[in-house]
């Protein structure tokens, strides 16, 4: 397919929006704008289920991603990324109009699609099934683009059925909000969280938005207060190396907290301030100033500098009572404490990702996912190698199997069940028969067919942690 992109009918208002993000990112807008006209026409004529022409979904993510700075190849390949899906145009079109690695990462995101299109998520295949969504690209921009797409598909998701946002918001919570936290975008994280906590359960986030309300005003204004005293008693001790961040806590967080906690204790610490600074004796110089100023509650101070946790996170945390039932957290630490806590072993991240994985992943990975930023040389900086060890296929009720690399038919059998496995007599691979010898591949569904009717009642489906053989899993059956 060839587009004329001189004759495109391009909407205005939509083309000026992107060009003031692309212009204060830094980025050429040549490129830019010759994606946005392409995209215009191959979605010309088609909308939203708002009513808006549909290119103001593509448009709305290139924004994000001019200014999430990854890149000019990531935001026209935001532009393009709806194009093979829901026009003519093909990955081959794009490849020729725009070069390879754009086309590599528009094809990247039609396979994610593909692939995850009407799998059902469920509770006990969660974690696996993230596993899946990585192994199914090589470069963090087609992830990050996929999170950026669901986060405006969330704001606009009023529009669809209840039906449609329900499922929407179920898979929030099973995989976009968790995959948002992989790649370091905390705030999309509690955007959609809230979204779909808002969908899944309106009642109870209606009351707990009329209590925060109640206290909404004051927590601002204790955050700014506290920052502006932080950042004078920084200036009075010659303390110029420092960074301060701040949040308050998103609706659904404040939900998590109150579940645990009770409502009273479990909306005060909302508001969150974090001081980062060059060394040691920074830290405890900070903490001195801050208690002198603001007496802290006792029973909430933790020193994990002087005294580490186990897993090795280090930083001071200290809550103090603002007013009015607001109280304020801080945590004070080095700028190495900051690198070390958040993408280290220590990391929530790491920790998430090392125990869910089979050998473990942490500081690379996540570095490399957090510092989007092109290399010098070429896009390898984008790329995720760390999941080639394992492919991820599916049952034919959309259970998501993790399995090493290599693995055939036959071990999907046994990591399914032993007896499954000992009566296999052959193979359906996305629903075509095959050989129980066949290597498998990551977003295949494998049907397994047996010599016997296996009893229903027994819990077939629970993972066994057993070696792949058929005789190494005998073995281990009888050592029981």
């Amino acid at each position: 397919m060839t587009i004329d992109i001189s004759l495109s009918t391009v909407v205005d208002s939509y083309w000026l929006e992107l060009k003031k993000a692309v212009v204060e990112s830094g980025l050429e807008l040549q490129n830019v704008e010759k994606a946005f006209l392409y995209s215009e026409k191959a979605h010309f004529g088609q909308r939203r289920e708002s009513g808006e022409p549909y290119i103001s979904h593509p448009v709305w993510v290139a924004k994000v991603m001019a200014q999430l700075e990854v890149g000019e190849e990531a935001v026209m390949a935001a532009l393009l990324h709806d194009c093979v899906e829901d026009t003519s145009v093909t990955v081959d079109d794009i490849a020729m109009e725009f070069g390879d690695e754009i086309a590599l990462l528009v094809s990247g995101l039609t396979e994610v699609k593909k692939k995850t299109h009407g799998i059902e998520v469920h509770k006990t295949n969660i974690e696996v099934f993230r596993n899946f969504l990585f192994s199914s690209v090589n470069d963090v921009r087609v992830l990050i683009i996929r999170l950026v797409d669901k986060l405006h598909n969330g704001l606009t998701v009023g529009y669809l059925p209840k039906e449609r946002q329900i499922k929407f918001a179920k898979r929030v919570f099973g995989i976009y909000g968790p995959v948002a936290e992989y790649v370091g975008l905390h705030y999309f994280k509690r955007v959609l969280e809230d979204i779909a906590y808002r969908i899944l359960y309106p009642k109870s986030a209606k009351r707990l938005e009329i209590e925060i309300e109640k206290n909404s005003k004051e927590e601002r204004v204790a955050m700014a207060k506290i920052i502006g005293d932080i950042e004078k008693m920084m200036k009075i001790n010659n303390i110029h190396e420092y960074e301060i961040q701040s949040r308050i806590k998103s609706l659904y967080s404040s939900h998590l907290k109150v579940s645990k906690y009770g409502l009273e204790h479990g909306l005060k610490d909302r508001v969150g301030i974090r001081v980062l600074v060059k060394n040691i004796a920074d830290c405890y110089t900070v903490l001195g100033l801050i208690h002198s100023k603001y007496p802290y509650i006792e029973e909430e101070f933790k020193d994990y500098i002087s005294s580490p946790k186990v897993n090795g996170y280090r930083s001071i945390q200290t809550t103090f009572g603002w007013r009015d039932g607001v109280s304020v957290e801080v945590q004070i630490r080095t700028f190495e404490m900051h690198e070390f806590n958040e993408f280290g072993p220590a990391s929530h991240i790491a920790y998430k990702l090392g125990k869910n994985v089979d050998g473990g992943v942490g500081l690379e990975w996540v570095r490399d996912l957090v510092k989007w930023q092109k290399g010098d040389n070429n896009i390898n900086n984008y790329r995720i190698n760390v999941l080639e060890r394992f492919v991820y296929v599916f049952t034919p009720k959309g259970d998501t199997i993790q399995l090493p690399a290599g693995s055939t038919a036959l071990d999907f059998a046994y990591k399914v069940h032993t007896e499954i496995g000992d009566r296999c007599v052959g193979v359906k691979i996305n629903q075509k028969m095959g050989k129980i010898d066949t290597v498998l591949k990551t977003g295949d569904y494998v049907e397994i067919l047996t010599n016997k009717k296996i009893n229903a009642n027994k819990n077939w489906l629970r993972f066994v942690v057993t070696p792949w053989a058929k005789e190494h899993i005998r073995k281990v059956t009888l050592d029981k």
